[in-house]
């Protein structure tokens, strides 16, 4: 990489950057022109608004006025309201001609003095803001009423009203000034400093790969004395800055009037309202966990939009990427979500959520430091993907034909040839975008309901997970044997696997349990967990075994060690490939209390079908992993002081017991590295 080559990029695509009108509207002109007109010019016809409807001359009708007394008086009294003919009052309240109706009964006044209870009618129009408005006004004065009368009751037996009331509730707000401004302003400041970020790097990112495209220059810079990584570092840190200076443009000018509205405010209302209390120090943190997020999405913009052939084929690109980023970044909307450590692992939330602990003087720093160094992690991927991205010629010349779209022309396409072989195997990218159509489909179809049964449900799960893998090999003429490693290992793999996985099973369960300890198990996951299984052990034993080991073991499998081990393995190596495998396993439990063991275990079962260069003995693992869970749970009544086999007790396995386990993991793997070397 040559610094004076990047430099000479920079500069240049930042020129041609600030030179497109599109992007200068989005950085300068509508930051300028949208928060004063939606929070001063919308707030101002909201408050006109509501002065027009406590202004408005308001219609009701009494239905049995005399009978009323006191009451009608009071309700005839009320300003801006007055009671009209009752003649067809129902119809009338529907079609808007009157606001509401009170229907006195007769005698109300008598059976009040008889101490008796009676019941006032009133009817109102819910689809009308008036019509709410009155029944709001009505019933406060009903209720004002009602106490007058129990005062008057309470009086006459010679009781005190205050027999009603025997203390009251003194409420105190404690929070700081910075807390409270931080809860206001962080639920939305993190949310839309990522909106803007990414709104910057959405048309920054399009102008410079295929807007360059589209303009034929993309080709004079290939061929300049530059590499790709300086090509693509150039228009990073171009990204990277409009990305940034977008967000600050609407961050200024959201707060300058939020400040001039305040202002306005108080001098409106007469009232002295607290200035801005955010520490500096805040902001400082805020901007630091911003970083990473920078050179994220302007990476995966870049990525994304450089394999669009034009402009309007890049948005199209380009807009799913933003509804993904934006989604995660609402969760600082969401009440009751915390800050835990396993949250800051969930990418742009972490930092959205962390951004409204920042404001509120929060300063969580082992979250902080796991967000920094997870989004960190992720934002290196996404620019060694772009890099990439850059160095592939058909991503970056495609032609006409490309134009010709079949349903299924990608299955056919995405095959990469291993050197030294003549099979053709599935590529990385058609390995995640069959994990994304898994995930998609498990989530449409296979999502827990009450009006389906436990059986119905499991099936419908493991039917999306099979589905996609099975379909893209057998469309795009792939050796599925050859594919999915369908082929019988040696003797010795299947007691090796054995040995492997009692111990790993005991270690998955000491670190759920672990995990329980240091980030308690919800009590909302832990019904859903015994539900669950309640469901399950109503059923025979052998259909209960073949629905949470078998078809699990099987589906599984051929979707996670079987099609994306064998797709990322030209890529990323064995080594690589256990790892992201692994990962995706735990994410796709969609539960970051199941992700650490079940991540575990992938790894573990993507070691043995390495060793074995078979999937039928990762098959058999993932049954007894899930045999023995199911039977531990069931059983546990004939299991006493063994308390620790429970997955979502906080108990810790017993030391000798762990060291067993390892030991039986160490004996599996070793016997399994000879069956690889001597096979």
């Amino acid at each position: 990489m040559q610094i004076r080559l990047v430099k000479t990029i920079f500069y240049k695509e930042l020129r041609d950057v600030l030179r497109d009108r599109r992007t200068l509207f989005m950085m300068i002109v509508l930051p300028i022109l949208l928060y004063p007109l939606l929070i001063l010019g919308f707030g101002s016809f909201a408050a006109s608004q509501a002065m027009k409807l406590a202004k408005k001359q308001t219609k009701v009708a009494v239905i049995g006025m005399h009978a009323g007394g006191t009451l009608t008086v009071m309700l005839d009294s009320l300003s801006g309201m007055s009671i009209v003919d009752t003649a067809n009052w129902r119809s009338r309240i529907i079609d808007g001609t009157l606001d509401a109706a009170v229907i006195i009964p007769s005698g109300f006044i008598d059976s009040l003095a008889e101490g008796r209870t009676l019941e006032i009618g009133l009817y109102h129009n819910s689809s009308r803001e008036v019509s709410g408005h009155v029944r709001d006004r009505i019933e406060r004065t009903a209720t004002i009423f009602r106490d007058q009368i129990v005062a008057r009751r309470l009086t006459a037996l010679g009781a005190d009203t205050s027999v009603l009331r025997p203390f009251r509730v003194h409420s105190e707000n404690l929070a700081t000034q910075e807390q409270r401004q931080g809860d206001l302003l962080g639920k939305m400041l993190g949310y839309l400093v990522i909106m803007m970020m990414i709104m910057g790097a959405f048309y920054a990112a399009l102008d410079l790969t295929a807007g360059e495209k589209e303009r034929g220059t993309l080709e004079t810079l290939l061929v300049s004395p530059a590499s790709r990584a300086d090509i693509v570092l150039g228009k990073f840190l171009t990204v990277a800055v409009i990305s940034v200076v977008t967000a600050f443009l609407n961050l200024l000018s959201m707060g300058g009037t939020f400040a001039y509205g305040m202002a306005l405010l108080g001098r409106v209302t007469s009232k002295a309202l607290p200035a801005m209390a955010i520490s500096p120090v805040s902001l400082l943190l805020s901007l630091l966990l911003i970083l990473p997020l920078v050179v994220l999405f302007s990476s995966v913009c870049i990525a994304v939009a450089v394999n669009a052939r034009n402009y309007k084929e890049g948005q199209s690109l380009l807009t799913p990427v933003y509804l993904a980023a934006i989604m995660p970044a609402m969760i600082s909307l969401v009440p009751g979500t915390e800050m835990t450590p396993l949250m800051a692992l969930v990418p742009i939330a972490n930092v959205s959520l962390l951004i409204k602990e920042f404001l509120m003087g929060n300063y969580l720093w082992l979250q902080m430091f796991i967000a920094f160094a997870s989004t960190s992690v992720l934002a290196a991927a996404a620019l060694w993907w772009a890099t990439e991205q850059f160095k592939n010629e058909a991503v970056l010349f495609r032609h006409a034909e490309d134009l010709r779209w079949s349903p299924l022309q990608w299955l056919r396409k995405l095959r990469v040839v291993r050197q030294g072989l003549n099979l053709s195997f599935p590529s990385p990218a058609s390995g995640l975008i069959v994990l994304t159509a898994a995930i998609i489909l498990m989530l449409t179809v296979a999502t827990p309901s009450g009006n389906r049964s436990i059986e119905l449900t499991i099936l419908l799960g493991q039917f999306a997970i099979v589905l996609p893998p099975l379909l893209t090999l057998q469309r795009g003429k792939y050796d599925i044997r050859q594919a999915l490693k369908l082929t019988l290992p040696r003797f010795a793999a299947w007691p090796a696997t054995v040995v492997l996985m009692i111990g790993g099973w005991l270690l998955a369960v000491e670190l759920a349990s672990l995990q329980n300890l240091l980030t308690p198990f919800p009590e909302e996951f832990v019904r859903k967990f015994e539900q669950f299984f309640a469901d399950l052990n109503r059923l025979p034993l052998g259909r209960s075994l073949l629905l949470v080991a078998v078809l699990p073991g099987v589906c599984e499998e051929i979707l996670f060690r079987g099609f994306l081990l064998q797709s990322f393995l030209p890529k990323l190596g064995k080594t690589g490939s256990v790892i992201a495998v692994g990962l995706a396993f735990g994410l796709m439990h969609m539960d970051v209390y199941k992700f650490f063991s079940a991540a575990f275990l992938g790894i573990l079962l993507g070691i043995i079908v390495l060793r074995t260069g078979s999937l039928f003995p990762a098959i058999l693992a993932h049954m007894l992993n899930n045999s023995f869970s199911f039977l531990v749970q069931k059983y546990q009544d004939y299991l006493p002081g063994v308390a620790w086999l429970d997955e979502k007790a906080a108990v810790l396995l017993p030391w000798h017991i762990v060291l067993i386990a390892a030991g039986f993991v160490a004996a599996g793997l070793f016997w399994l590295k000879r069956i690889e070397t001597e096979g």
